[in-house]
């Protein structure tokens, strides 16, 4: 009888110890789905989250969600998904394939040891399929995606090096996103606020300044990073940044001319928005691990408690952010989920928006893109750039997230004795 209870509370701790850390993305035709829980749901279009019905998915070749840093990436031009950090194996990546409701895993080699530093350090490049991940140790690596789209194939993909950034990853936790064939890189230890340091994907190579961004200045601070998807699958031109400290929601903007970076005419947009920040309102759940996707037509958030937070219609086709948006909290919650929250803040909705738009051209800094490529660069090189002051102050969500390995672990250590207890009353 005690053993019975002894492998009982076992069970109930290793449910605990494997909690997910759930995510959310849209399709190609932007349906939402929320990953990570008992099950997986698709629920939908924006325009029924008033009253969702979500539909469960097929749980063949899932993955467990037991990652602590998983991202869920949109590949809108093959209309899948690719999941890095869906287990402890950061080397593998499971893919879901929207149309056919089924998952895949892709092995790769030669990943690198620190692979997955944050939930917002892999970008997918929209033009050449290839994700693009910045590690703390060992520079930036990519991984070409173009021949899998949405299965896998049978052949390991394999990671390669491309170079060393311009600037110090000391302390750095990963706060990446694309806009306009450019990655930029948010809350750079060191790097003034307001500006963000970049990428150039098509010439493989860091710009050796950062980018300064007009408008309501965003903080210099890790957190939460996405792109805005273009509804005519071109490169998204806006960012969606959630820094740690919950300031606002900030709506980066940029276009560069991809055969001449001092031409401004042929922007989609006022020119004025050319590298500018607008704000939006903090999301309501004020959870550092939350994980965010984002539409042509809504913003989605989902804390690891498995709430589902959005803003509907937050920019408009013009790019400007939409005046007295308000984040609304769905009726369905994800169940099932439960990673560690770093949260600070959990309100049912949040008030009223800030809408900032002012913004001055300012693409002199930026160097040209290549046209048309929709082929990765191979630069292997390990040089850089140039680099910016070294920053040593580490980041606070970083700590944090070690603190919530530490507890997993030590949740998962207790459970591993009960069992050698509970085995040993049985023999």
């Amino acid at each position: 009888m005690l053993s019975t209870l002894i492998i009982a509370s076992v069970l109930s701790l290793l449910a605990v110890s494997v909690q997910a850390v759930p995510c959310v993305q849209f399709d190609a035709n932007w349906n939402l789905y929320a990953f990570g829980g008992s099950s997986d749901v698709k629920l939908g279009a924006n325009d029924t989250w008033a009253s969702p019905s979500p539909s469960p998915l097929s749980t063949s070749g899932r993955p467990p969600w037991t990652g602590s840093n998983t991202q869920c990436i949109l590949s809108q031009t093959n209309n899948a998904m690719y999941v890095i950090g869906g287990d402890s194996d950061l080397s593998k990546i499971y893919i879901y394939n929207f149309a056919s409701d089924s998952w895949s895993t892709q092995s790769t080699s030669s990943a690198p040891s620190d692979l997955g530093n944050s939930r917002s350090s892999s970008v997918l490049d929209h033009d050449t399929n290839t994700l693009f991940t910045l590690t703390t140790g060992s520079g930036l690596y990519q991984l070409d995606m173009s021949s899998v789209t949405n299965s896998a194939s049978g052949s390991a993909l394999d990671w390669q090096a491309v170079e060393n950034p311009s600037f110090s990853v000391s302390g750095y936790t990963v706060t990446a996103a694309q806009a306009a064939n450019h990655i930029f890189y948010l809350g750079v230890p060191g790097t003034a606020a307001g500006s963000a340091d970049i990428f150039v994907v098509h010439f493989a190579y860091f710009q050796p300044t950062a980018q300064a961004f007009s408008g309501t200045a965003f903080p210099d601070s890790a957190g939460q990073a996405v792109s805005i998807p273009n509804a005519g699958d071109n490169v998204p031109y806006q960012i969606v940044f959630v820094p740690n400290d919950f300031s606002n929601t900030y709506i980066l903007t940029h276009w560069t001319d991809l055969g001449d970076y001092t031409v401004t005419s042929d922007a989609p947009f006022a020119t004025n928005l050319i590298n500018s920040t607008q704000t939006l309102p903090a999301p309501s759940s004020q959870d550092n691990a939350a994980a965010y996707a984002a539409s042509p037509y809504a913003l989605v958030q989902i804390d690891t408690s498995g709430n589902i937070n959005y803003l509907s219609s937050p920019v408009g086709s013009d790019y400007t952010v939409a005046s007295g948006a308000t984040w609304q909290r769905m009726s369905y919650s994800l169940s099932g989920s439960g990673g560690s929250s770093n949260s600070t803040t959990n309100s049912t909705n949040s008030a009223s928006a800030s809408s900032s738009s002012s913004a001055t051209v300012g693409v002199g800094s930026l160097a040209p893109s290549a046209t048309g490529s929709r082929s990765a660069s191979r630069s292997a090189s390990a040089s850089s750039a140039g680099s910016s002051p070294s920053a040593s102050a580490s980041s606070s969500s970083s700590s944090a997230a070690g603190k919530s390995l530490a507890a997993r672990g030590d949740v998962l250590g207790l459970a591993v004795g009960l069992v050698a207890l509970a085995a040993g009353m049985l023999l």
